[in-house]
């Protein structure tokens, strides 16, 4: 696999905050309209050893879901070393124009976090929130308050998420391209088999296309679960209107089990140009109260972005916890 791949800005203005997808080393960018790519996607939890009805992912409120004992932040790459501040609070349609936000006392000045899938960077101190310091954007576009960082590390995916410092533990996984060969070949085969036995396909028309990895993540949890976070695809090359089927998997292999179960998926189904571009940020457990394993991941719809945060029950159920809101045009 091909190192991280600078994909597009959230913010309209050469030079403001942006972050970074890497999909297997292949480049997936969505559609350029001015609103977000219209794609088919259903997402779903599953228990173990039963695949729940599917519903679509819209239903979820966007931030209603977030902890306060979780932040009052996150965190994510921005040009200069510094970052953009994601508030979990503000939804789709209330993001404040970044010269205008009221920043809690807590967000900036503070010390956070910074990791990556593979585990911890770094901890670095954030500086003061500067109205007058922030670069606009078109009138149609939002973007996230910028803020500095002291001794960050920089380069393209040198850090992926922050959180403030001590609010969760890095939970390291290993690349699908970072395993042996033999390794590689086990994980891709125990991944498609995992995705063939689910009803993506309602209409049957992919039934005889084979699966692709395009991305995947595994790594251990507590009590010996096995976690591997994934996504795949299948195409269907119509003439004229060729179709991507893109799926998020979360597989789970409890310890013993011979084979992986399918905890929770998010399938997107639409031409190449609207899909929406998903990588993994971090797989982190927060420190408050019980522990909650959780993966964050990005998704890039080619002129925007928002994050996503996965996370698992004390009963070992995943859900969508929480969507930031979408900035970008």
């Amino acid at each position: 696999m091909s190192p991280l791949t600078p994909i597009s800005s959230p913010v309209a203005t050469p030079g403001a905050a942006r972050w970074w997808f890497s999909l297997g080393g292949v480049l997936w960018l969505a559609g350029c309209g001015g609103d977000k790519p219209s794609t088919t996607t259903n997402s779903t939890g599953v228990a173990p050893s039963l695949i729940t009805e599917v519903t679509d992912s819209a239903v979820v409120p966007a931030a209603d879901l977030w902890a306060v004992v979780d932040g009052s932040a996150v965190y994510l790459p921005a040009d200069g070393g510094s970052a953009q501040v994601v508030l979990p609070p503000v939804h789709d349609d209330s993001v404040p124009r970044a010269s205008a936000v009221t920043m809690p006392a807590s967000v900036a000045p503070a010390s956070i976090d910074l990791f990556s899938p593979s585990g911890k960077v770094a901890t670095v101190a954030v500086g003061e929130y500067t109205a007058g310091a922030q670069r606009e954007v078109a009138e149609a576009c939002d973007a996230w308050p910028v803020v500095p960082l002291r001794d960050a590390p920089t380069g393209d995916g040198a850090w992926t998420v922050a959180l403030l410092a001590g609010t969760a533990t890095a939970i390291p996984a290993d690349r699908l391209g970072g395993l042996s060969a033999t390794d590689s070949s086990r994980l891709v085969v125990e991944i498609t088999k995992a995705a063939s036995l689910l009803p993506l396909d309602s209409a049957g028309l992919l039934r005889r296309v084979p699966f692709g990895v395009t991305l995947a993540y595994r790594t251990r949890l507590d009590a010996g679960v096995e976690l591997v976070v994934a996504v795949v695809e299948r195409r269907l090359n119509m003439e004229a209107s060729p179709k991507t089927e893109r799926t998020v998997l979360l597989l789970e292999k409890q310890r013993g089990a011979r084979a992986f179960s399918t905890v929770w998926r998010e399938t997107q189904f639409a031409t190449e140009d609207d899909l929406i571009a998903i990588d993994v940020l971090a797989i982190v457990t927060f420190n408050e109260g019980t522990p909650r394993p959780s993966v964050f991941l990005g998704e890039d719809f080619g002129d925007g972005s928002r994050v996503q945060l996965l996370q698992r029950s004390g009963a070992g159920t995943w859900s969508l916890r929480w969507s930031s809101a979408y900035t970008g045009c």
